[in-house]
C-alpha cells in the first residue's frame, strides 16, 4: 500500500520543460517548490568534450535523471552519490523529493480522518432487523423452502439467514461519531505498556509497568490524587466505575484489586488465577476476568468470591458480560458464549485465523476482532454459529465498540473505522494521529471518545447531535465506493484539487 519511489513525478514530462527568456539562464539549482523543475548548476553539467566517455545520467535532462535514480533503494542511492558531484546533487534532490512526498501523503491521510466520508452525521432510524427464530429448546429453525433468499434483500443479514426461519425486531440505528470533533491531548508520554479505562465521567484510569494506577482528570489534563499503589507486577487491565467510586485493576502478579478512588485504599483483593490477568468487565454487582491460564472467572464484587470458572484451551485475551451471558475470546481464535448464571457453554464460534483481541455484543448480535485483520459479526441467539458479516482491516484489530448497529474498530494502522453493521459500509475513518500509531484501546461515552496509543492519550470531543429520524435512504447513499469487506485496500483516496496538493507540496518543502 506504499506509494512507488517516484510516484510524485508527472507522467507527462512535456510540461516540465522551461520556456521563455530565462529558460537557458545558468541560475543556481531550484527545487520543485519554486519552478516545478530542478536545474543542475552549470558547474555540474556534462562537459562537451568529444573524446570523453558519455555519462548518461549527466547527459539526460535533470528530471529524467532524477526519475531513474528515484527507482533505486536508499542504499543504492547513497552509493550513486559517490560517483561524481553531479550524481551527488541529483541524489540529494531525489532524497528531498522522497521526504516531501512522504509529508504530503501523511497530510492527506490526516485530512482523511478529519473529513466526513459521506455519512450523514445526524442520521437515525428505527429499522426492522432480520433475526433467526428459535424453537422451544432455543435452537434455530431450518427451512427447506428458500423463497426468502429470492426476495429483495434490504441488507446483508438476510443472505446469512437464507435457510433459516426468520422474524424481525425493531432496533435503532444511528451514525454515531460521524460528525465534527475537537481533539484534546490528555498525555503525550510514550508508553508501550499503558492500559486505560474510561467510564464516561471526568476521570481516566491509567496503569502501566510501574505497578501503579493513576487517575487523570480529562479537563485539567493532569493527574489527580490518590495514587493507587500495591500491586507487585505491571498493570494489565483496568475497569473504572466513577459513579460508584471504585476501580478494578488486574496485574502481572496474578491478582485483581478493587480500589476506593476517593481515599485510595485497596478494599478487596481477588486471588484465583494462575496466569497473568489480561482483561476485565463489570456488570452491576458481578465482574468477569480472563487470564493467560486459560480461565475465565466470574466474581461477586461484594463478597470477593469466585462464583464460576469457565475454561478455554489457551490464554484469554478478551471477555465481556451482561446479565445473562459471558463471551470470551482466546489466543486460538475461538470465541465462546456462556450462560452467566450457570456457566453452561452455549456455543463456540470459529472463523478467526488469529488470536481474539477484542469483542462487543448486545442482546442480538456479537462482533469480534482479531490479529487476522477481521471483525466478524455473529448472532447471539440460540446455537447459531455461522458468521453473518465480515469487516476487513489492513492490520490487526485491537479494540471494538458496538453501538446503535454501528461497529467502531480500532486498528494497528492508527485508524478508527465506523461501519454500518447491516450493510458492511464504512461510514467514516478517524485518524488518532498523523504518525499512524496503533490504537491500543479506545472507550466511548456520550459524545466523547478516549483513545490510547503507545505514544499519546487523546480525547475526541464530538459535537452534540440532534438525531433526525426523518432522513431517508441513508444506507443507499452513504459509503458508495468508500470501502468494502473483500480483499484489503490499504490506500484510501481523497479527492483534492491539484492546486491544493501543490500547496501541500510547497509547504512540505518549506519545512525542509
Amino acid at each position: 500500500g506504499q506509494p512507488s519511489a517516484m510516484c510524485f513525478w508527472p507522467q507527462n514530462t512535456e510540461g516540465l520543460i522551461q520556456e521563455g527568456p530565462d529558460a537557458e539562464d545558468n541560475a543556481p539549482a531550484m527545487s520543485l517548490a519554486d519552478e516545478d523543475v530542478t536545474v543542475v548548476p552549470t558547474s555540474l553539467q556534462s562537459p562537451s568534450h568529444v573524446n570523453q566517455p558519455k555519462d548518461l545520467i549527466r547527459c539526460l535532462p535533470p528530471h529524467l535523471s532524477m526519475y531513474i535514480l528515484g527507482l533505486l533503494d536508499q542504499k543504492s542511492l547513497h552509493a550513486c552519490a559517490a560517483v561524481s558531484s553531479c550524481w551527488a546533487f541529483l541524489a540529494k534532490e531525489v532524497e528531498r523529493e522522497h521526504v516531501c512526498q512522504s509529508q504530503v501523503q501523511e497530510k492527506i491521510l490526516y485530512l482523511q480522518g478529519l473529513c466526513p466520508r459521506g455519512a450523514v452525521s445526524n442520521y437515525a432510524k428505527t429499522v426492522d432487523v432480520t433475526i433467526p427464530q428459535l424453537n422451544e429448546e432455543g435452537d434455530v429453525i431450518k427451512v427447506k423452502d428458500d423463497s426468502q433468499s429470492r426476495t429483495k434483500e434490504k441488507h446483508n443479514l438476510q443472505a446469512a439467514y437464507h435457510d433459516l426461519k426468520t422474524g424481525t425486531v425493531q432496533l435503532e440505528e444511528r451514525n454515531v461519531f460521524c460528525g465534527s470533533y475537537n481533539v484534546r491531548v490528555l498525555a503525550e508520554q510514550p508508553d508501550q505498556s499503558r492500559v486505560i479505562h474510561y467510564s464516561g465521567g471526568n476521570l481516566v484510569a491509567i496503569g502501566s509497568a510501574d505497578r501503579k494506577v493513576r487517575l487523570l482528570g480529562i479537563w485539567g489534563m493532569r493527574e489527580v490524587p490518590p495514587l493507587l499503589s500495591g500491586h507487585a507486577g505491571s498493570i494489565k487491565a483496568l475497569f473504572l466505575n466513577e459513579k460508584k467510586g471504585f476501580v478494578l485493576s488486574a496485574s502481572f502478579d496474578l491478582s485483581i484489586r478493587c480500589w476506593d478512588i476517593h481515599g485510595g485504599a485497596c478494599v478487596k483483593i481477588f486471588n484465583g488465577h494462575c496466569g497473568t490477568v489480561t482483561c476485565l468487565d463489570l456488570h452491576e454487582e458481578q465482574f468477569v476476568s480472563g487470564a493467560r491460564d486459560g480461565m475465565v472467572k466470574v466474581w461477586d464484587l461484594a463478597s470477593g468470591r469466585c462464583l464460576r470458572t469457565l475454561k478455554h484451551g489457551g490464554a484469554v485475551r478478551a471477555v465481556k458480560m451482561d446479565g445473562t451471558r459471558v463471551v470470551s475470546g482466546g489466543d486460538r481464535g475461538l470465541v465462546k458464549v456462556w450462560r452467566a448464571d450457570t456457566g453452561t457453554l452455549i456455543k463456540i464460534l470459529e472463523g478467526h485465523q488469529g488470536p481474539i483481541k477484542c469483542l462487543a455484543f448486545d442482546q442480538w448480535h456479537l462482533v469480534t476482532g482479531s490479529t487476522d485483520g477481521y471483525v466478524l459479526g455473529w448472532s447471539m441467539l440460540g446455537d447459531l454459529k455461522r458468521c453473518l458479516i465480515a469487516f476487513h482491516h489492513p492490520r490487526e484489530v485491537l479494540s471494538l465498540e458496538f453501538l446503535y448497529l454501528r461497529v467502531l474498530s480500532g486498528c494497528a494502522d492508527g485508524k478508527i473505522r465506523i461501519f454500518n453493521f447491516l450493510t458492511g459500509t464504512c461510514l467514516k475513518v478517524l485518524m488518532a494521529s498523523s504518525r499512524g500509531d496503533p490504537i491500543s484501546s479506545f472507550y466511548t461515552a456520550g459524545n466523547r471518545m478516549v483513545i490510547n496509543s503507545p505514544t499519546s492519550l487523546l480525547m475526541f470531543q464530538f459535537e452534540d447531535v440532534r438525531w433526525d429520524y426523518t432522513l431517508d435512504a441513508d444506507r443507499e447513499v452513504v459509503g458508495k465506493n468508500k470501502w468494502h469487506t473483500g480483499p484489503p485496500r490499504r490506500r484510501l483516496h481523497l479527492q483534492r484539487a491539484p492546486q491544493e496538493l501543490s500547496q501541500l507540496q510547497c509547504h512540505a518543502r518549506e519545512k525542509q
